[in-house]
């Protein structure tokens, strides 16, 4: 075998190669890029409401409870929608031949899109209303017969701050009722501290519930980018759970639990 014919193989096999680790990258981007929602920094909303399931009403029924928002009743930035690259465009158009409403990105929703005006079993309807604490969520119906509230929803983060969640603008259960009854305490889980922080939030129900004890199940727990994290690291939990046999406005304890 002659130098030209050594010359020509070895260069069809770096030219072979560069095609190769090209279109693995072009995958690799294209997977990042696309990757579920539970896989960036995001938190993922839950409220639960028991104890309603068959009971009777008279006129509308409004209960309020906290919604995710920072200390100052800000909600969350949300990752802003991309437009491509001029490279990745044409790659995304002429070889792949990707429809465009991908090309342009993906678009995440944000705080008011994933919990205004939603609709649950029920007819129970949500919307985000101002009180005199700030914003909460509040869920409606005019059913005379009630039941019980399950409702979820994820919303992707721009950035968070786990280990002190409350000062660095990060989502909590909003609004706080007194900062001054924030009170730390540190615990030791193998290689994993967790500070648990316990403050008071608000929750309102209307008077036509007759004072029936009804159960809050409400939680935001906020995450990291699980490429970027080590195990449960970066993470923080905030959670309500009582139960009320009262009406109107209430305060009650709600926690935040970080782990870093």
């Amino acid at each position: 075998m002659d130098e030209t014919v050594k010359k020509i193989i070895t260069y069809s096999f770096f030219i072979l190669l560069l095609i190769v680790l090209s279109g693995l990258y072009i995958v690799e981007m294209n997977l990042r890029d696309w990757r579920a929602d539970e896989l960036r920094p995001h938190y993922e909303y839950t409220v639960k409401i028991s104890g309603l399931s068959g009971t009777e009403v008279l006129g509308t029924t409004r209960i309020l409870v906290p919604i995710p928002a920072t200390k100052e009743g800000v909600f969350a930035i949300t990752p802003s929608q991309e437009e491509p690259s001029f490279f990745k465009s044409l790659l995304q158009e002429h070889v792949f031949h990707t429809p465009e409403k991908y090309i342009r990105g993906i678009y995440f929703e944000n705080t008011t899109e994933s919990l205004d005006n939603k609709s649950l079993n029920g007819n129970w309807a949500t919307s985000i209303v101002n009180t005199k604490h700030g914003p909460m969520l509040e869920f409606r119906t005019n059913e005379s017969v009630l039941a019980d509230i399950s409702f979820s929803k994820i919303v992707v983060l721009e950035q968070m701050d786990n280990e002190d969640p409350i000062n660095e603008n990060s989502p909590i259960l909003y609004p706080i009722a007194s900062e001054v009854s924030l009170v730390g305490e540190d615990y030791q889980y193998f290689r994993l501290m967790s500070r648990v922080i316990t403050y008071e939030t608000y929750i309102e129900m209307s008077d036509n519930i007759n004072s029936k004890a009804i159960k809050f199940d409400i939680s935001l727990e906020v995450y990291p980018d699980v490429t970027e994290r080590d195990g449960d690291k970066g993470t923080y939990k905030n959670k309500l759970d009582v139960v009320v046999a009262e009406s109107g406005e209430l305060k009650k304890n709600a926690t935040i639990e970080t782990y870093f």
